[in-house]
């Protein structure tokens, strides 16, 4: 499998340095950002934002920059009919939409309902910590905290199913 983040999924990711999570929730897969991506990223950076400096270490390494190809440049262009995005954001969906095995890591409730109407695998911010519950990735009530508080801090983000992800970990920790 592959898996392709989103600017949004790509910065939080940075701000919180927990990169290991994804890595761990999908060890045998290749991890990408489109070109766009990491111009936005790049933008961050000139802005002076350090945190990218953490999604900058592992390029190359545990994650590879991808550009589009000839039929993802021409679909580039017409996603604008399905929906408005931004540059990355269209990228990352023409990407999955024309390669096989593609995922995508996107915190954008707009992209990700758009995405899935075109059958493309989506998971948000919270699935991802769902998932990491249900594999064993966060195993207490005290690290979910921990890192839901981490992620509203410092990426300014909501999370909305606190009081699910929640009761998943104490379920998990009690199933144990």
């Amino acid at each position: 499998m592959k898996v392709l983040l989103d600017t949004d999924i790509a910065s939080c990711l940075s701000k919180i340095n927990r990169f290991d999570v994804i890595f761990k929730l999908f060890p045998n897969s290749n991890f990408f950002i489109p070109i766009r991506v990491f111009e936005e990223l790049k933008e961050a950076e000139e802005l002076g934002f350090s945190f990218v400096g953490i999604i900058f270490g592992l390029l190359g390494d545990k994650i590879k920059i991808t550009s589009l190809n000839y039929e993802e440049v021409r679909d580039y262009e017409e996603i604008n009919r399905i929906g408005k995005f931004g540059y990355g954001e269209k990228a990352c969906i023409a990407i999955c939409r024309n390669r096989e095995d593609f995922i995508l890591f996107s915190n954008d409730g707009h992209v990700n309902k758009k995405s899935r109407d075109i059958g493309i695998t989506v998971y948000n911010l919270e699935d991802l910590l769902s998932l990491a519950i249900g594999e064993g990735v966060i195993k207490s009530e005290d690290e979910l905290e921990a890192l839901m508080d981490r992620i509203e801090y410092l990426d300014r983000v909501i999370i909305r199913d606190k009081d699910y992800l929640i009761s998943k970990v104490k379920a998990e920790v009690e199933g144990v």
